[in-house]
């Protein structure tokens, strides 16, 4: 099983390459057909699951080369959701954004042909060429959806739900229970739920605005967990669920600032199997929130190798801090980057050979893990 083998992994995207761009950007000109984007998108992630495996990685994923978005991409799946396309300035240069909206009922479609299934299909399909390899399938989580609507647009209520936030909840757990078992039967047995929601509330300048919106911290961490949680219900015993968090990566710039104390005991209490957590640099604090974790039957990922600092760290450096790390959350630990390396198309600025240095160094600390 997953949990009694996971040492070392990667939280996801990987820089997208040239052809990938290229093709996009063709797509987007009206110059291929989708079809023709897809047959590109095939192309490059068989290239890229071959380079996982031979750099050593054990689970591998399609680098989220056929997404714009790490979040938004994976939650258009749902009907009763919809983006808002506009432009903001963020450190000195104009970008093109998009956020989510609650339109309607919210649910998952079983019956409709979803985009990231057929994702999966092909990324499982190119694994299980390899003996020993697992391949895992990166989806955003609930909390995003409450994020987007309600703090970062602002809004009240929704068109369906009106102020009923509770029945919202309600409904956006049952699609993702939905959706989860949807995955197994595909064959999915590795599923990480990528949500940067929790990092929004440790940051004192987002906090100010749940206050001015009207809201309290607690309320909305009540919110997140019980959302968290009730996707969780119904999910197979041999389903291997983990969760990943960091302080926001835009084009490899942080959006948030804060430690973890007052957010860890929360996302703790939630039945996930392992809990990704950035820490690359000072910014984050101290091992001790996790603490929490030392006696459940999950495992800490330390994300101790930046994904957005094309400095490579020291092999010595991480070996202290992942004993750091073990002493505070016990045996249960694995390794990993903080975060995936292009949580965007753009992705992060480092260069592709930076990036394959540090998977390899990733690898190497085999021999403390």
């Amino acid at each position: 099983m997953i949990k009694d083998t996971l040492t070392y992994d990667i939280v996801g995207s990987f820089l997208r390459p040239a052809e990938i761009k290229e093709a996009r950007k063709a797509y987007k000109d009206g110059k291929i057909t989708k079809e023709e984007l897809t047959q590109a998108e095939d192309l490059a992630i068989a290239s890229l699951v071959e380079k996982e495996v031979a750099h050593g990685l054990k689970y591998v994923t399609d680098g989220e080369f056929r997404r714009r978005w790490w979040h938004l991409d994976w939650l258009k799946e749902f009907d009763g959701f919809d983006t808002i396309h506009f432009t903001k300035e963020i450190n000195g240069t104009s970008n093109e954004i998009e956020l989510g909206t609650v339109t309607g009922k919210f649910f998952y479609d079983k019956n409709k042909a979803h985009p990231e299934l057929c994702a999966w299909d092909y990324l499982h399909s190119l694994a299980q060429k390899y003996d020993g390899i697992t391949a895992k399938k990166c989806i955003s989580g609930p909390n995003m959806i409450l994020i987007d609507h309600f703090l970062q647009l602002g809004n009240k209520e929704t068109p369906y739900y009106g102020t009923d936030i509770h029945a919202l909840i309600d409904d956006i757990a049952k699609a993702y229970q939905d959706a989860i078992l949807d995955f197994y039967d595909h064959g999915c047995r590795y599923l990480q739920i990528d949500d940067t929601s929790w990092t929004y509330l440790i940051d004192e300048n987002f906090q100010k605005k749940i206050t001015a919106l009207g809201y309290t911290k607690g309320q909305i961490l009540n919110w997140f967990q019980l959302v968290s949680t009730k996707a969780l219900e119904h999910k197979p015993e041999d389903f291997f669920i983990a969760t990943h968090f960091c302080k926001g990566n835009f084009k490899g710039n942080p959006l948030f600032h804060g430690f973890y104390d007052s957010v860890a005991p929360v996302i703790a209490e939630i039945p996930y199997d392992a809990f990704f957590v950035e820490y690359d640099d000072a910014r984050s604090g101290s091992f001790a929130p996790w603490s929490v974790l030392k006696d459940k039957d999950a495992i800490f990922v330390a994300g101790l190798i930046s994904t957005k600092n094309p400095i490579l760290e020291d092999h010595d450096f991480l070996k202290k801090r992942y004993a750091e790390a073990r002493s505070v959350v016990g045996e249960q630990i694995a390794l990993s980057p903080q975060c995936g390396f292009a949580s965007v198309e753009e992705g992060n600025c480092i260069d592709e050979e930076t990036q394959w240095k540090k998977i390899d160094l990733l690898v190497s600390c085999q021999d403390f893990l």
